[in-house]
């Protein structure tokens, strides 16, 4: 027989993940044969039920598609087009750098552009503490890729048209999920909203964490974007 699963997610605070198994309930019915009839008399009628756990965790909302833009030369930033949160496509200047380390140095300026559609966004390094990202000024100077294999990343592009859940959950839970499972995703900046999902990633590998126990990098994939879903969140 097969068994229905639902789950659900509410992200920003916690994420509550809700699975439905399939269960049995019985009702009892018992005959009119008198007013004390025997055991033996009653019968049992059987209904399809359903049988939930939950588990709760901590996600972040994320474009799923998003790219650290850097400059190919190292030099100064003499032209920014862009701000934070500005929309641009594909191709779009988005600063200029003007190579070399002193204005004597006689370089073409290199110019920056969008290399996807999407929403501008400060640099934060992957793994950092520090929540927030420095968006980049004109008379910054800036490591080149041509230089670095560390270069300066000026800025973030996020596409948000597709809008992903990150979490990592402990190896006692991750069996509980699979992959194409629906889902609801909630949010506390988004009170009584739940916006349908479904889970996309489920690591076949275990990462450590500084507690020391293991945990398995899940991705919870939105399925209708929303103007109000911010990464981050």
């Amino acid at each position: 027989m097969a068994l229905s699963r639902r789950v659900k997610l509410w992200t920003a605070g916690a994420v509550v993940l809700a699975l439905a198994g399939g269960g049995w309930a019985w009702k009892a019915r018992q005959k009119k044969k008198g007013p004390a009839a025997p055991p033996e008399d009653t019968d049992a009628e059987v209904t399809r039920g359903g049988l939930e756990t939950r588990f709760r965790e901590l996600g972040d909302l994320a474009a799923k598609n998003s790219i650290h833009v850097a400059s190919k030369v190292s030099g100064r930033i003499i032209e920014l087009s862009v701000t934070e949160g500005s929309r641009v496509k594909a191709g779009q200047k988005l600063a200029v750098v003007q190579p070399g380390k002193t204005g004597a140095e006689k370089f073409l300026p290199s110019e920056v552009d969008a290399p996807l559609d999407g929403i501008v966004l400060a640099y934060i390094k992957e793994g950092s503490n520090n929540d927030s990202g420095k968006f980049v000024q004109i008379g910054d100077y800036v490591t080149g890729l041509f230089e670095s294999q560390n270069p300066t990343y000026l800025l973030t592009i996020a596409d948000m048209r597709a809008v992903i859940v990150k979490l990592r959950i402990n190896e006692m839970d991750v069996l509980k999920l699979r992959e194409g499972m629906p889902v609801e995703v909630s949010m506390d900046a988004v009170p009584g909203t739940a916006f349908p999902a479904k889970v996309t990633v489920i690591s076949p590998q275990a990462e450590k964490e500084q507690r020391g126990g293991k945990v398995f990098r899940v991705e919870v994939a939105v399925e209708k974007p929303d103007p109000r879903l911010r990464t981050g969140m």
